[in-house]
């Protein structure tokens, strides 16, 4: 009787210490640079402050292998039992997102520095390996990086980067990101398909970065050969301008009534007439006096308004005379 009451109490006292038993967490998260058995622990007691392993870097994981664990565990009196059979735990650390334009920036300019046959930090695009370059810092840690070591290839645009996230802080960790850059030329672009006719405004332009390699010399690259031009034919948003497919917006139709002027000295003549083409502003086109049924040449100056000028202003002057009403 007295054995059974040993052993009863044996098991009853092992059922409340694996009662009684901390667990170990498959996966954690930390904010620090250290990890405790209270972050690995659901209870870990008055070892809770105790240092297990340092933490990764901020926004990247780790794993601690679940011997290390249990030696820093029965240590400091942690009492635990590996139901599970965990091999490792994994810890994530968090941190603040550094901007990838912010890092974009500070590798662009370190190319730049390299070589003054590279174009400038400004017309360099910088695409990360993996789509971003997934640098954090710290929480409450300033979101800046630093280039610490650069390899580049000016042919392929591969380059490879040693970063230092924060910039300053030079016990911060070494972080290394890979990726290509590539000079870039920002092109206008229409915001809106647009026809013949309509004039592009300065709310119809947007801008976008194309490779430099994939902009030939007939691609419009300045504001003055789209903003208050017009489509030679219809034109796709979006899509880079050639500078052939935009022309100055026509004032004059064919077939319009038109003023003809004359300015010769103090000699200032105006008549009337048709013209025989359409023209935007500074284009030479035939204009038919509807008085003597001649056709002179002039300058488009404006809507329906033509200009007269030498070596033609003479004979033009004459046609204009004969035309006159007296």
């Amino acid at each position: 009787m007295f054995k059974r009451t040993v052993s009863l109490a044996l098991l009853l006292a092992g059922m409340a210490a694996a009662a009684n038993a901390a667990e170990l967490r498959p996966a954690v998260s930390v904010t620090g640079d250290t990890v405790t058995l209270g972050d690995l622990f659901d209870d870990a007691g008055d070892a809770a402050a105790v240092i297990v392993s340092n933490a990764p870097a901020p926004g990247t994981r780790a794993e601690i292998s679940v011997s290390r664990i249990s030696l820093a565990a029965r240590r400091n009196g942690v009492a635990w039992r590996n139901d599970a059979g965990l091999t490792y735990v994994v810890v994530a650390r968090t941190g603040t997102q550094v901007p990838d334009a912010e890092v974009a920036g500070a590798i662009s300019a370190a190319i730049a520095a390299q070589s003054s046959a590279l174009p400038s930090a400004s017309d360099l695009q910088v695409d990360f390996e993996n789509g971003m370059a997934g640098i954090q810092v710290a929480e409450g840690e300033e979101p800046t990086v630093k280039v610490e070591q650069l390899a580049f290839n000016q042919r392929s645009g591969v380059f490879t980067a040693i970063l230092r996230a924060p910039a300053n802080d030079m016990l911060s960790p070494l972080r290394r990101v890979s990726g290509r850059a590539y000079p870039v030329t920002d092109v206008p672009v229409l915001l809106r398909d647009m026809q013949p006719g309509e004039i592009v405004r300065q709310q119809d332009i947007d801008w976008v970065r194309l490779p430099s390699n994939r902009v030939s010399q007939n691609i419009v690259t300045s504001l003055e050969h789209i903003l208050g031009m017009s489509p030679r034919r219809p034109a796709r948003a979006g899509e880079p301008v050639r500078i052939a497919d935009m022309q100055p917006p026509i004032v004059v139709e064919k077939g319009a009534q038109v003023d003809v002027t004359l300015v010769s000295g103090s000699l200032t003549l105006t008549a009337r007439g048709r013209a025989l083409e359409s023209g935007a502003v500074g284009d030479v086109v035939n204009v038919l006096n509807t008085r003597s049924n001649r056709t002179i040449q002039g300058i488009v100056e404006g809507p329906n308004m033509i200009r007269v000028d030498a070596p033609g202003a003479a004979r033009a002057a004459s046609v204009i005379r004969n035309a006159s009403p007296s």
